[in-house]
């Protein structure tokens, strides 16, 4: 499998290219400045970064999204999220008190993955996720979305993190959500 990383200057970037190297053979990073300018077609899937700000800090990223220029599987994490929910007329509002660095469990009805104890650092959350169906929160904040038309999943919290436990959970749900 061949995975496209668009990078939004965040740190955690290379640690979601190594996490995604367990079941992919090449992982390209480009910056998200450079999504206009990128061929798909040699990519299975796509993944949208971490990264700083807000998701109205990339508009040209939710305006590609909004085009739907390919029929490629997306997978956003953490402002990834956020990208995919605002392209999708949701919202984003800010989350108080921030989360940076805390440790959360899992709200679902996947057994694998109820009480999953997953990492968090994000200060906003999606909200009137109408286009989106919910599969888990932490407490009342969506944590793992799938969009009801698109081929589109997001998860608020970040997998590639040393403090999510069962990553390989993670991985082999990603590779067989990719694959159907």
């Amino acid at each position: 499998m061949k995975a496209l990383l668009i990078d939004h200057d965040d740190s955690f970037t290379f640690n979601l290219q190594h996490w995604l190297h367990a079941f992919c053979e090449q992982v390209l990073i480009i910056n998200h400045c450079e999504i206009a300018d990128q061929q798909f077609a040699d990519f299975d899937f796509v993944v949208l970064s971490p990264g700083p700000k807000s998701p109205h800090d990339y508009p040209h990223v939710v305006h590609w999204l909004q085009k739907k220029f390919f029929a490629k599987p997306i997978f956003g994490v953490c402002l990834g999220m956020q990208l995919l929910t605002i392209a999708a007329d949701g919202k984003v509002e800010p989350y108080v008190p921030p989360l940076h660095g805390k440790k959360s469990k899992l709200e679902t009805n996947i057994p694998e993955f109820n009480n999953l104890v997953v990492a968090r650092y994000h200060s906003l959350e999606c909200l009137d996720l109408k286009n989106f169906d919910l599969i888990a929160r932490c407490e009342t904040t969506a944590m793992w979305i799938e969009h009801k038309n698109e081929k589109w999943l997001g998860v608020q919290f970040h997998p590639e993190s040393f403090m999510t436990e069962n990553t390989f959970l993670l991985q082999n749900y990603l590779q067989q959500w990719i694959r159907k």
